[in-house]
């Protein structure tokens, strides 16, 4: 078949961290353990760097199975390609043959994080600042000031008698008082003069009126700048409120303006600020408080062209939250970053995907990623580290206590990037004079450790001194790294400050694992595939990871099954009472963690009501979700621990998809994968009944260094057990979804193919190849999920199965008949290239439009859809839209002239 092909102008990046640089910093690409040596510091407390002259009192226990849970995301730099780097792949990579044919590397940060802020997104923050003012031209006078100005007039060939001078424009001056005597001008300008410019032309003329060249003096007078407090405004701990900045009336208007945090002692790390609309609609802010208490402040500085400038400065009052004894979080909750009733920072990444075998569902990452989702400027690369990322705790009432500990768990590693031995990661306690004191240091892995090896969690056990139990007490962890992006990754769970429990025995049961998907071995699937190849699709069994923490037998009384449709108020599909699997009938026994197997298809009443559902009353023409539910309620587990913080790990939940595409994945990656110039990359998906392939939808995350204005070459192949017929390419451009909308798949670019491509019934394998380039495109790359046996590469020498030591899914998902999305990038527009501005966005109800110069004469009409790709309403553009009609939520604007087209992420609130 002709092979298809779509060129398309490559988008620009409206984030600051993704512009290429010409000397990109040294990479490692840790996931293939092809990583250069480093030296490893000669003792611990070099590794972290500020280890107390004590001992740590720590118990530490290993954990016990080898387990992998589940989704998020990790980071990239680029290879030095030394002597120590060949070597350490000669004997640890081997991942793949030939080597360096693919590279496993980091991810460049979490894109799906970004803009969500309290609910609000937060627009680009224009920031342009003015700079120094050239007013070398100008003479420069404030208001009621008068001195004399050398003229150095020219009077060359005027003889030697009398001089005299003369001034066009002494007599008409508009902003103050001039005359010359000699060859001075003596100015003296207005007491009331805000701003403007008097113009003088002086020369020197003899007795014979001859008069010499004459010399221009502009005098710009102007007032001093102007500090304007806007007074003081009371916020809760990461509240957002908006800040009315006045015009302010500057003489000859605005031409600049910035914004930008003028406090001088605040403590606060992730405070938010940004202009709301562009600068002809005023200068009103938005400001996201961070979880500190104290005082911060944002300035807004606007600047006329004659370098007048005002600040006007606004005061935020953060008055934070105390806590009291116990303290408790084991990170088992939705969302990305930790409870802000317990934590002061939003560094942390709350995940169930990073760590192996935790505690509880659930922990806290320290992974080098800053509250936004971007990496932090880059580091030295070398032995000096800096502290990267923190998690402290709110103020904590321990005024009269004592006998007080601290514990938590920690693991370096799991999934994601490993922390060196020059890495290290902090316990901290802060004194009461407030300076924060360094109580535990632990430091990273030597390179030379296998990428596929096992470290456990590892529990610690801290006392806190007698100096530290005063009211207001504050912890803090903390991540030091010299590398740049989700790297040197360390994860802590289970974090728990008491005076009753002074060990790490608590009366809780915790679920380790997320349930398995109801499809094996893909983890989406359209129904009519799935009945086409039978039972063998539906997971045979269901596994239960269940931990005690306590130091006796904990009883479950009833452990529920449930798959539960996406259909509100709807009957569960299937139900059943788990409370057997558990040892003794239902108790799990102290201080263990105990998994359970079970045949899904020996549960016949159960199994027979999935099936049922699936092969009989479920609608194949329809997309849906069928969430897996496992939980338990124990009888003698302490429910009212820290306010029943112990019961948010009793329930886990994942969600199988029967759409219109099919996947491997679970959604995010925690690592990229690239293919070298040459090397075409494919995964293998079976088609059981015949279909169309529509489209493809990729994973792309974006990486410290541009892949520029390369194209991606999409690539689809038919065969049986390899690859064996090349019959479709694709050629497009490396799109960010996140440049263009956060659409329901969390950041997936859609490719919609120009012609359908038929599909018989049999093997398929979809994939790209890497075209040449100074820079190779990474696809995401899901390490919880492992298929096996369906990944493949060939860089000239033939077809090869991928092996190594770092197993997981391609993040690539073939979109077939049925699908209705849109393609996320537009044919011949850039973001950066909007046919129209539309503001105000958020919006309330009513957006206005206005045309840019290169959307040109043509009209415009647009189409509005929803995220799930809908078309809500298409007609002529106006000036303005009418939304109040539709639900609060984010919608995507298409704007087209005919030729081109900008789309624009539009948010309703």
């Amino acid at each position: 078949m002709q092979g298809l092909h779509l060129l398309q102008p490559a988008p620009q990046s409206r984030h600051c961290n993704n512009s290429e640089v010409s000397a990109p910093p040294p990479t490692r690409s840790e996931a293939t353990d092809l990583q250069p040596e480093r030296s490893d510091p000669a003792t611990r407390s070099e590794a972290t760097d500020l280890q107390p002259e004590r001992s740590y009192p720590a118990t530490r226990s290993e954990a016990t199975t080898h387990f992998t849970t589940h989704k998020t995301v990790l980071l990239l730099q680029v290879i030095t390609m030394n002597v120590r780097l060949l070597l350490s792949a000669l004997f640890l990579g081997l991942a793949f043959s030939p080597i360096f044919a693919q590279t496993f590397r980091p991810l460049a940060g979490y894109e799906t994080l970004r803009e969500r802020t309290a609910g609000k997104p937060l627009p680009p923050n224009e920031k342009a600042d003015c700079g120094e003012f050239d007013l070398s031209a100008f003479q420069l006078f404030g208001p009621g000031d008068s001195r004399g100005i050398r003229v150095g007039a020219d009077t060359t060939g005027l003889g030697s008698g009398t001089i005299t001078y003369q001034c066009d424009g002494c007599a008409t001056a508009d902003f103050g008082t001039a005359s010359v005597a000699r060859d001075t001008l003596f100015y003296g300008a207005d007491a009331g003069a805000e701003m403007g410019l008097d113009t003088f032309r002086i020369s020197g003329c003899n007795d014979a009126g001859d008069c010499g060249p004459e010399t221009t003096i502009i005098v710009l007078v102007r007032r001093a700048d102007r500090d304007i407090d806007l007074g003081n405004q009371d916020i809760d701990p990461r509240g957002v409120i908006e800040v009315v900045v006045p015009d302010g009336g500057l003489p000859g208007g605005t031409l600049c303006r910035s914004i930008e945090n003028c406090a001088t002692d605040y403590p606060g790390r992730g405070q938010r600020f940004s202009f709301i609309t562009g600068q002809e609609g005023g200068n009103d802010f938005r400001y996201v408080a961070a979880g500190y208490r104290g005082t911060d402040a944002v300035c807004v500085t606007i600047c006329n062209e004659f370098g007048i400038c005002d600040t006007y400065r606004t005061t935020f009052d953060i008055d934070g939250v105390t806590a009291n004894l116990p303290f408790f979080d084991d990170f088992a909750y939705a969302g990305n970053r930790p409870r802000p009733d317990l934590w002061q920072d939003d560094d942390v990444l709350i995940n169930q995907n990073f760590a192996i075998d935790p505690p509880s569902i659930g922990v806290a990452t320290f992974d080098a990623v800053d509250f936004s989702g971007n990496p932090y400027p880059a580091g030295s690369g070398g032995a000096t580290t800096s502290i990267r990322d923190y998690l402290t705790s709110v103020p904590i009432n321990l005024q009269g206590e004592s006998g007080t500990t601290l514990s938590f768990y920690l693991q370096p590693r799991g999934l994601g990037n490993r922390p060196e031995a020059q890495d290290s990661f902090l316990v901290q306690f802060l004194s009461q004079s407030g300076s924060w004191n360094t109580v535990f240091g632990q430091g990273g892995l030597r390179t030379t450790e296998p990428n596929n090896s096992f470290r456990p969690f590892i529990d610690t056990i801290l006392n806190v001194p007698s100096e530290y139990q005063y009211f207001g007490f504050q912890f803090r962890f903390a991540s030091k790294t010299s590398e740049q992006g989700a790297v040197d990754m360390w994860h802590l769970d289970y974090v728990k400050l008491s005076n009753t429990v002074t060990n790490q025995i608590v009366q809780d049961l915790a679920f380790t694992d997320l349930p398995e998907y109801l499809t094996a071995p893909y983890s989406a699937i359209p129904l009519r595939h799935l009945r086409a190849g039978g039972d063998e699709l539906i997971t045979e069994s269901f596994t239960l990871a269940v931990r005690n923490h306590f130091s006796g037998v904990l009883n479950i009384s009833r452990g529920p099954f449930s798959v539960l449709t996406e259909v509100p108020n709807s009957p569960a599909v299937t139900n059943a009472d788990l409370t057997a699997l558990f040892s003794g009938g239902n108790g799990v026994t102290a201080e263990s963690e105990i998994r359970r197997t079970a045949d899904l298809r020996s549960q016949a009443s159960n199994f027979a009501e999935l099936r049922n559902f699936l092969f009989n009353m479920a609608d194949p023409e329809e997309s849906f979700n069928l969430t897996t539910l496992y939980g338990f309620v124990s009888d003698n587990q302490d429910n009212n621990f820290a306010n029943r913080a112990l019961t948010t790990n009793d329930t886990v939940t994942n969600t199988t998809n029967f759409g219109e595409y099919m996947a491997y994945d679970d959604g995010t990656a925690e690592v990229t994968l690239e293919g070298n110039n040459g090397t075409t990359i494919l995964q293998r998906y079976d088609a059981f009944v015949e279909d169309s392939l529509v489209g493809i939808r990729v994973r792309i995350p974006r990486g410290l260094r541009s892949p520029g204005s390369q194209t991606l070459r999409l690539v689809v192949y038919t065969g049986t057990d390899v690859p064996d017929t090349l019959v479709t390419t694709y050629d497009t451009t490396v799109v960010y979804a996140e440049d263009f909308h956060l659409d329901s798949l969390q950041g997936y670019t859609t490719y919609v193919l120009p012609e359908a491509l038929p599909l018989e019934v049999g093997t398929y394998f979809v994939g790209w190849e890497q075209l040449r380039s100074d820079a190779n495109i990474g696809i995401g790359f899901d390490r919880n999920s492992r298929p096996e046996g369906v990944q493949f590469f060939n860089n000239g020498n033939g077809w090869q199965a991928i092996t190594g030591t770092t197993t997981g899914a391609i993040m690539i998902r073939p979109l077939l008949s049925g699908f209705e999305g849109f393609t996320t990038s537009t044919p011949a527009q850039t973001v950066s290239e909007a046919l129209v501005d539309v503001f105000p966005n958020p919006t309330t109800g009513t957006l206005h439009l206005r045309p840019r110069q290169i959307a040109g004469t043509a009209p415009l009409s647009y189409r509005l859809y929803s995220m799930n790709g809908a078309l809500l309403s298409q007609n002529e553009a106006n000036d303005r839209m009418e939304l109040g009609h539709l639900p609060a939520g984010i919608y995507i604007l298409e704007v087209t002239n005919g030729t081109t087209g900008s789309r624009h992420k539009i948010v309703r609130h």
